[in-house]
């Protein structure tokens, strides 16, 4: 990402080895025992996510946060693998998350205080607008995205294209289409938490995962709703 930033000229080569030279990689999680925050984010799988805390229990320092990115999991259930579900809590950073501001700080059931307090403070710290959160399906960002997404895959089973309704939407003044976001985000990640929950009835979900069917995963792969050329993000109709 900001190689491709520094590439378009809203990033120095300067600032970009300023960023990358705080970045220590590690290739296991024992190896993190030392850090305040830990930020967990594997795709959305339950159980992956539970497992993974469960290790980081035994592996964090007393008092430190462990938040996960998911966007739409159950916080609870995640914080109920460890045997401190007061110090964990949700962190969902919106995609792409080195530009998009917006996070959403989840607070579970037993989350403390002092937990949500540095996960705002560390959004803040990060030019963020953070906002609080309950634990509920989509939290905020994605419960509103999930109706509006719902309405545009109807246009589409009425026989509207992907680029038409990216057309207006784009055109009332926001960012992107549902469509070109879907692709942005991958297509693939709800295919798979539907898959895990048994499948979906929603006549609306029939179009995205029948892309997925056909290898067709969004900008990651160069085909989703729309097809990309190598190494562009700019979609074309297919």
């Amino acid at each position: 990402n900001y190689a491709r930033t520094v590439s378009k000229g809203r990033l120095s080569q300067q600032e970009m080895d300023k960023r990358m030279a705080l970045i220590q990689p590690a290739e296991r999680l024992d190896e993190l025992g030392d850090a305040d925050v830990v930020i967990e984010a594997v795709y959305e799988n339950l159980d992956l996510k539970k497992e993974i805390f469960a290790r980081l229990d035994t592996i964090m320092k007393p008092g430190a946060l462990l938040a996960t990115n998911t966007s739409g999991l159950d916080v609870d259930a995640i914080a109920a693998s460890t045997s401190r579900p007061e110090f964990v809590c949700g962190m969902h950073f919106f995609s792409p998350a080195n530009v998009m501001k917006l996070l959403e700080v989840v607070k579970g059931e037993k989350s403390s205080p002092a937990a949500l307090g540095t996960a705002m403070a560390l959004g803040k710290r990060l030019g963020k607008v953070s906002v609080m959160a309950g634990n509920c399906p989509g939290f905020i960002g994605n419960r509103m995205i999930g109706g509006y997404s719902h309405q545009a895959n109807l246009m589409i089973l009425e026989g509207a294209s992907p680029a038409q309704i990216d057309k207006v939407i784009y055109e009332f003044g926001l960012a992107m289409g549902p469509f070109a976001m879907a692709d942005m985000v991958g297509l693939d990640l709800g295919w798979r938490a539907r898959k895990m929950r048994g499948g979906s009835n929603e006549v609306t979900s029939r179009i995205p995962d029948e892309l997925c069917e056909l290898g067709r995963y969004g900008q990651k792969n160069g085909l989703g709703y729309y097809r990309y050329e190598q190494g562009s993000r700019v979609p074309i109709a297919d």
